[in-house]
């Protein structure tokens, strides 16, 4: 699937000034949830994979899910492996967490429940891929 393809299937789409080394770029309304204000952003790179990046904090998968598109199909050369990239990704945003959580600590601000649940939740998570 093309970056083109996409914009088709999303609301209030505006070419933008394209970002870092992509070819193109676009921000639109993310339809993974209510988004009164365009919040995603849609680039193509420059070979041609489509990338997504919900400012909200939708995932790439919630975002394609939402219109009825397999991720697979935003890699035109078919070289997905989501196991491999999955991993990786999920072990620098837990590293990444948890190094946020303790520096807000050591700066003496509080954590909610839900921040202690999130920090005990990359902590075991850190412990399990070790």
């Amino acid at each position: 699937m093309s970056a083109d393809e996409l914009i088709n299937k999303l609301a209030m789409v505006k070419e933008v000034k394209a970002r870092k080394k992509h070819r193109r770029s676009w921000i639109a309304q993310c339809p993974a949830h209510s988004d009164n204000s365009p919040s995603l952003y849609v680039d193509e790179g420059e070979s041609g994979n489509v990338l997504i990046k919900c400012w909200a904090g939708c995932g790439a998968t919630d975002v394609i899910d939402a219109v009825g598109v397999h991720i697979t199909s935003l890699f035109p050369d078919g070289d997905y492996d989501s196991r491999a990239r999955r991993q990786k990704k999920d072990v620098d945003y837990h590293e990444l967490h948890l190094q946020i959580s303790e520096s807000k600590r050591n700066n003496g601000e509080k954590q909610s429940k839900a921040d202690k649940q999130s920090e005990l939740e990359s902590y075991i998570a850190m412990r399990g891929s070790s």
